[in-house]
Formats: C-alpha cells, sequence, structure tokens
C-alpha cells in the first residue's frame, strides 16, 4: 500500500492490499477500496462510496458527492463502482437520492475526462462513456453501451445493450439495444453492425436484429405494429426477445 503524505484519509475507510492514494487526494469515512486500486492525485471520495479491485481514478475526479437535486436532504446514500474501471480526469459521480440507495458502475467501464453520472444511474459491464458526456438522474446504460463524446441524456431514459450514441447526440428517448443513433434530438441510424461483430454475435442473430430493425424502421408502422411483425416475420433468438421487451418496457418511447 502506497499513501502519499499529503493525502487525507478518515479513519474509518477501508484500504485494500496495494492500493495506492495519490497527493491531495481526500477518502472520506465508510469507503471501500479495492485490492490494486490506484488514486490519483486531487481525487475526492466521498462517504460510503465503495471501488472495486483494480480500478484507476485520475486527478481531479470526484465519486460520492451529493446529488444535484433542488432542496435535497441529506440521507445515506452511495456508489458502487466494479473491478477494473476506470475513471478519468474529472469525471463526478454523485451518489443517490434516495435513503439507502445506490448510483451503480459495472465492471471494466471507461469513463473518459469530465463525465458526468447523475444520481440513481445504472451503468453495466465493459461500458465506454467519452469525454464530456453528462447522463442525468435515473439514466440506466445496458452492458457494452457506446456513448461518444458531448452527449447529453435525460433523466430516466435507458440505453440498450451493444448499442452506439453518435457525437453531440440529445437523447430524450429510450435507445435501442444492439442500435445505432445520433443527432438532437437523437434519431435511429442503423443496426450497430461493427459494435455486434466485435462482441461475436453469431451470424444467423445479427442478420435477425438487422431484419427487425429494418421493420422497426418502416415509416407507416407504429412501434406496437412492428412488434407484431418481428414477432411474426424474424427468427427468434434471446437477442430478439430482448429487443422486444425492452421496446415493451419503455416508459419514455424509443428513439426510431
Amino acid at each position: 500500500m502506497t499513501i502519499h503524505s499529503s493525502s487525507i484519509i478518515d479513519p474509518g475507510a477501508e484500504l485494500g492490499e496495494g492500493v495506492s492514494v495519490g497527493p491531495f487526494s481526500i477518502i472520506g469515512p465508510h469507503v471501500q477500496i479495492g485490492k490494486g486500486t490506484v488514486i490519483g492525485p486531487h481525487a475526492l471520495i466521498e462517504t460510503k462510496t465503495v471501488i472495486g479491485e483494480g480500478c484507476k481514478i485520475f486527478h481531479g475526479a470526484s465519486i460520492g458527492g451529493e446529488p444535484q437535486i433542488m432542496g435535497f436532504k441529506d440521507v445515506s446514500s452511495s456508489v458502487e463502482i466494479g473491478d477494473g474501471t476506470v475513471i478519468r480526469e474529472y469525471a463526478s459521480i454523485h451518489r443517490s437520492g434516495y435513503k439507502d440507495g445506490v448510483t451503480r458502475i459495472g465492471k471494466n467501464c471507461l469513463l473518459m475526462a469530465y463525465t458526468h453520472l447523475g444520481h440513481d444511474c445504472e451503468i453495466g459491464n465493459q461500458v465506454v462513456i467519452v469525454n464530456g458526456t453528462g447522463l442525468s438522474g435515473h439514466v440506466i446504460v445496458g452492458n457494452q453501451a457506446f456513448i461518444s463524446g458531448l452527449v447529453g441524456i435525460h433523466q430516466f431514459v435507458r440505453i440498450g445493450r451493444n448499442s452506439m450514441i453518435g457525437g453531440m447526440a440529445g437523447v430524450n428517448q429510450d435507445v435501442l439495444p444492439f442500435s445505432m443513433v445520433e443527432g438532437t434530438p437523437a434519431r435511429l441510424l442503423s443496426v450497430n453492425a461493427v459494435g455486434l461483430k466485435r462482441a461475436n454475435f453469431k451470424p444467423n442473430v445479427r442478420a435477425a436484429i438487422k431484419k427487425a430493425f429494418k421493420i422497426i424502421s418502416q415509416p407507416d408502422l407504429n412501434t406496437s405494429q412492428s412488434m407484431e411483425k418481428i414477432r411474426l416475420e424474424v427468427e427468434m433468438h434471446e437477442e430478439i426477445n430482448h429487443l422486444l421487451d425492452f421496446i415493451k418496457n419503455s416508459t419514455r418511447g424509443v428513439t426510431k
């Protein structure tokens, strides 16, 4: 364990084997940091934050601060960050706005510089969020999603797994799994074909997803009609069922 003499660590914090803390960083009470994690200089990690093993927190990052809610009354809540996740310079992650609530980030994610995760967000595994992107409160992001730079995402939006959002997009409706969207407001471009191939989706599954998206994109069909047509005409795989369930459970509507 390597702790710089200028850092401030609350006696109630728990640091695992091999943790490194850089100069002028502050670690608050009841923080837990897993073994081998590196905390850079000038980082602020506030109360009850739990950081997994083998993470890297770069300089200026702020994790576990109060949620940005008008009239917020302090409650006991937290942030949890999975193993292997990297938080780059000046990223900010706010704890939940609910008593005993959690803002949660999965394993092996990359949050680039100046990204912001609002209170009660839930981020899956292997998610990449590029510089300057902001997620409002209660945003849910599925596994292996890729969110480009300077994107703004509305509260309560869901970002489907293996999707990609283009740079400077404004997202105010759910982004379908396996899709690629861009623009302000965001619009559906196509299937995230390159992303699915890199994620080792089988060719027949990719073909079924592509067919489903052709149906979803038909302007003369509403969402319910598209779903019924997919059930009738597209070969059913786990991924197609997941897509249909995602649409069915949308409360904000989906990006089309």
